[in-house]
């Protein structure tokens, strides 16, 4: 594994684990999962593409920060967007 890619294949693995949370985190394969403990695996996964993000700032190859920081943005604005779904669909929930 080259050390040059290394933001770059940390943000394809945290992608890959967000598809895979999303299609396994339901009531089919788990049924008494909280809706909470979801949003809470979600915001971990948020927090990873965060640091990552960070991370790819701070490399020193040009072309791999860009890479690093438009893959990373382009995943965190869509999960965020879900979290917030999540989060909202708890408070209508336990209203």
């Amino acid at each position: 594994m080259n050390k040059r890619f290394a933001p770059l294949y940390a943000t394809l693995g945290l992608f890959l684990l967000t598809v895979i949370t999303f299609f396994t985190l339901n009531g089919q394969v788990f049924p008494n999962l909280e809706l909470m403990m979801v949003i809470w695996v979600y915001v971990a996964i948020d927090v990873g593409l965060f640091v990552t993000l960070i991370w790819g700032l701070f490399w020193k190859d040009q072309v791999i920060k860009i890479y690093t920081i438009l893959a990373t943005i382009g995943l965190m604005i869509p999960l965020s967007i879900w979290i917030f779904l999540l989060l909202l669909a708890n408070g209508i929930s336990e209203a």
